[in-house]
C-alpha cells in the first residue's frame, strides 16, 4: 500500500529550514541555510524571503556596530 504524502511532512520539513535559518543569522550561517534550502527546493519566494531577512539582519548589525 502506498503512503499519501501529507502536508504535515511538508510543513515539519520546511519549519526545520526555518529554524536552522534564524539559528544560523545569529551564528552568521544563514547563507549555508539558505543553499541547502535551494538544493531541497523549497519554494523560490520562501528563499527569497530569506535572502531578504538575512540582508535586513546585516543591515541591523551594521548600524549598532556589533
Amino acid at each position: 500500500m502506498k503512503k499519501k504524502r501529507t502536508d504535515e511532512g511538508v510543513l515539519r520539513g520546511a519549519e526545520k529550514f526555518v529554524n536552522a535559518f534564524f539559528d544560523g543569522l545569529k551564528k552568521g550561517t544563514a547563507d549555508q541555510v539558505i543553499k541547502k534550502a535551494e538544493k531541497a527546493n523549497l519554494p523560490p519566494h520562501a528563499i527569497e524571503a530569506m535572502k531578504s531577512i538575512e540582508d535586513s539582519y546585516d543591515e541591523m548589525i551594521d548600524l549598532f556596530d556589533i
